[in-house]
């Protein structure tokens, strides 16, 4: 017996990778015509990581957290302390510290915020983020405070590539995060498309019959909440390898409201929605910044995807024109 299971365009792995893949590509000859375009696609190759982790919370879980930035800057001052303090410049180490801190907030803070939903959860988390950022802030005989922290240029298991060009040095940080992407995505896709997945999704749906039929809701959400807190720390340990410096810039509300605009911009409905985002979202916003009332610019980008495309660019893809559907044969 075989059995035919459709998935729109963009909700498969196979979306995601070749995406991912023709960026990679695309890269060298991007950076050679324009450096400062090349960076911004790292940037959007980046925070991918902290998209698919938010969209897991968001997008399949139903609960929009205005304070994920709190997991950003969790990353980003583990790999900053961890360079301060202790020397440590390894950005395997820097990535392995973001994930053990993001993983302890995360559970320390998630019993008590998922039993919030809606508005509620979301001023919660935005309360919480805001504390983070005033010890940062504040307490700058240990973080640096505005000034921040300095990091040098990572190695990578123990091979140092401060003799490096600069082209040749962000090259090799691209293909690094493009490498550990692809992983992260694979991790996700499987994730979302587990038992798991399906019962985290019948709670956004509805959540009184999915405790009706015997799901644990508390605990669903709880899962998917430390989760996403993981992928948005590597995020934040990779970006501050990236552009070599933390300040309490990235734990700030706007941080928050980045992720979320990247995820709209994208959607949340197909999986594929937070890569196109995250590129997306740094390419208009790279030229908007080019004007004074940049934030403008952004801003009514949002509110035209949310009056005209509510489901995001990946919404195209639902079109009669690019709504082709992919089949997989699963033996049975």
């Amino acid at each position: 017996m075989v059995e035919r299971i459709s998935r729109p365009l963009g909700d498969d792995l196979r979306s995601n990778i070749v995406l991912t893949l023709a960026l990679a590509l695309a890269y060298p000859l991007v950076y050679y015509l324009s450096p400062g375009l090349g960076l911004v696609m790292g940037y959007g190759m980046t925070w991918v990581s902290a998209l698919l982790g938010f969209n897991l919370l968001f997008g399949y879980g139903g609960l929009l957290s205005f304070g994920h930035a709190l997991f950003l800057g969790l990353g980003a001052y583990t790999a900053g302390f961890l360079y301060k303090y202790l020397g440590i410049n390894n950005i395997e180490l820097h990535i392995l510290g973001s994930v053990l801190s993001s993983l302890g907030i995360a559970a320390l803070i998630g019993p008590l915020v998922v039993r919030y939903t809606k508005i509620f959860f979301a001023i919660l988390m935005l309360a919480i983020a805001q504390v983070f950022w005033s010890l940062y802030y504040k307490f700058f005989w240990i973080t640096g405070g505005t000034d921040g922290i300095k990091l040098p240029r990572f190695t990578i298991m123990g091979i140092p590539l401060e003799g490096l060009d600069f082209a040749t040095y962000h090259h090799i940080y691209f293909y690094y995060v493009t490498a550990l992407t692809l992983l992260l995505t694979y991790f996700m896709w499987r994730l979302v498309n587990s038992p798991f997945g399906l019962a985290l999704r019948a709670t956004r749906d509805n959540e009184v019959r999915s405790r009706f039929i015997g799901i644990d809701v508390y605990k669903m959400r709880l899962y998917a909440f430390v989760i996403s807190a993981v992928y948005a720390g590597i995020t934040g340990a990779l970006a501050v390898n990236h552009q070599r410096l933390v300040t309490p810039d990235i734990a700030y509300w706007t941080t928050s409201g980045k992720v979320v605009f990247a995820t709209l911009i994208g959607g949340s409905k197909l999986f594929i929605g937070p890569v196109i985002g995250s590129f997306v979202f740094h390419l208009v916003e790279s030229f908007a910044m080019r004007f004074i009332y940049w934030q403008l610019i952004m801003g009514a980008l949002v509110i035209i995807i949310i009056m005209f495309v509510p489901g995001g660019i990946t919404q195209i893809l639902k079109t009669p024109f690019f709504g082709a559907r992919l089949t997989r044969r699963a033996g049975g």
